[in-house]
């Protein structure tokens, strides 16, 4: 196909489609810009304040209404429909709407309507404003963020607000868990979006719309596809170890904390983070915090008490050490205090920070704390290590336990799971559950939907004691349990 031939070829290419794209697109800019300056578009044309406010019958129309045009600049205008065909009255109605519109522009306002995805970049801005003021809790805010990177994909392909259809949504699920899944780069979390994530996505899609329709940006009534969720088919999302299985955590942890090569069989530079997951994850495992929780501590909320305790047995001195900690506020639940025997291992991360940078961690410094590495810049020195960090340390000690040791849990255990077999522990070992929701944070329904499954052992006092004394040997500390 040359270029002066503009008809169609039998079997285009991919070149020729998007040249003839390309020219159709130009001819239409052209067109536009010149058609409104003939006299066949213009049925009647005034103007009223030179060519800076006109009114006019357009000739393409059926009826016989005048519009006006405010001209904003030299090419930018704003259009509006006058209502009436009478020359006097509409020449009264854009002089008024002019007035209107010169007062918007004066004292500050916005006379063009913004884009639908403006429109939901200030509504970012307005949650954010939610956060800094504390009327939203971080993890809050940063769920909304994700569930709103979804909607703006929605809504790049409108230019307004006013053009997105009620039921643009309509297809939202299939989209979600088809083009908007890669599950390729999703190798830990194969499965695509559940039901009871794209409802969540829908709900803060909502409080989008919502807001517009307050604050009169959109008026429409969209639909909103929520999905029906089976409770009782329900898979526990962040299941609880089985002793047996955090056996085998805990003895691959202290091979893999000293381990030199990457799950991939790179070496590694600097296995201090290592060492400090490793700590992180035996902390998660005797306090029953939330991941969030963990990772926004710092020193000063941290009081360690030690005491002493004989064995009976071999009369061998045993040092206790509980941890009473003061949960940031800035979290799930708020402030509260967690008193547990997490204590020696964060004596023992805190020896590992003072160890590494020849210096005693301060109060206000992050419990697990970015100290950067050497020979490379790091803008997030000294500011607490991420949860997706640590997720990635997880998925990676997975994987190494896997080729290393051929071990494959048939659960799909997360980090969260250390709070739910503390949570367990302290269940079976005869602890009320009312008392464990305070420890933990939650309330008695919160505890009753996720740990319902739980099945609690009529265990005799003789082999709690055993079963206690084994899972001591495995860093899963039971000495508290006898103070509650």
């Amino acid at each position: 196909m040359t270029r002066s031939d503009f008809s169609l070829p039998e079997n285009p290419t991919s070149e020729d489609i998007i040249y003839l794209e390309q020219y159709l697109k130009a001819a239409k800019k052209k067109l536009s810009a010149t058609e409104y300056g003939t006299k066949n578009f213009y049925s009647t044309r005034h103007e009223l304040m030179g060519n800076k406010l006109i009114i006019y019958q357009p000739s393409d129309k059926k009826h016989n209404n005048f519009y006006m045009r405010f001209y904003v600049g030299n090419s930018k205008y704003k259009r509006l429909s006058l209502g009436t065909s009478d020359e006097t009255v509409a020449t009264e109605k854009a002089f008024e709407k002019w007035r209107q519109l010169s007062n918007q522009l004066e004292t500050g306002g916005a006379i063009f309507e913004k884009s639908a995805v403006d429109n939901l970049k200030e509504y970012m801005q307005y949650l954010e404003g939610l956060y800094k003021t504390d009327q939203l809790k971080y993890k809050t805010i940063a769920t909304k963020r994700t569930s709103l990177k979804k909607l703006m994909l929605r809504l790049e392909i409108y230019n307004k607000l006013s053009e997105v259809p009620a039921n643009f949504l309509n297809d939202y699920p299939t989209w979600r868990r088809t083009k908007n899944w890669d599950k390729t780069k999703h190798i830990n979390n194969p499965k695509p979006p559940s039901n009871l994530t794209i409802n969540t996505e829908l709900k803060d899609f909502k409080g989008f719309f919502t807001w517009c329709h307050k604050n009169k940006k959109f008026m429409k009534d969209i639909d909103y596809p929520f999905m029906k969720i089976d409770y009782k088919k329900f898979v526990e999302k962040n299941p609880s170890f089985s002793d047996e299985d955090w056996q085998h955590v805990w003895t691959y942890l202290r091979t893999w904390r000293k381990k030199e090569t990457t799950s991939t069989g790179k070496k590694r530079k600097n296995n201090f983070y290592r060492l400090v997951f490793a700590e992180f994850i035996l902390i998660l495992a005797n306090s029953g915090m939330r991941v969030h929780e963990c990772l926004l501590l710092t020193w000063g909320d941290i009081t360690l008490r030690k005491r002493y305790e004989i064995i009976k047995k071999t009369g061998k001195k045993v040092e206790r050490v509980s941890a009473i900690i003061q949960i940031h506020p800035d979290t799930k639940t708020g402030r509260r205090k967690v008193i547990c025997p997490a204590g020696i291992y964060l004596k023992r991360l805190k020896l590992l920070y003072q160890q590494t940078e020849d210096r005693m961690p301060k109060n206000d410094e992050f419990v697990f704390r970015n100290i950067g590495c050497k020979n490379s810049k790091n803008a997030h020195i000294g500011g607490a290590l991420s949860d997706s960090f640590m997720r990635r340390m997880w998925y990676e000690f997975l994987e190494d336990i896997k080729n290393d040791k051929g071990v494959e849990f048939e659960e799909r255990y997360t980090l969260h799971s250390m709070r739910a077999y503390y949570i367990n522990k302290r269940l079976e070992f005869g602890i009320s559950p009312s008392f464990v929701a305070k420890l933990v944070g939650h309330n008695i329904r919160t505890m009753e939907k996720h740990y319902e499954n739980i099945q609690l052992l009529n265990l005799e006092p003789e082999l709690i004691k055993v079963r206690r004394d084994k899972l001591e040997k495995f860093d899963i500390q039971t000495f508290d349990i006898d103070m509650l």
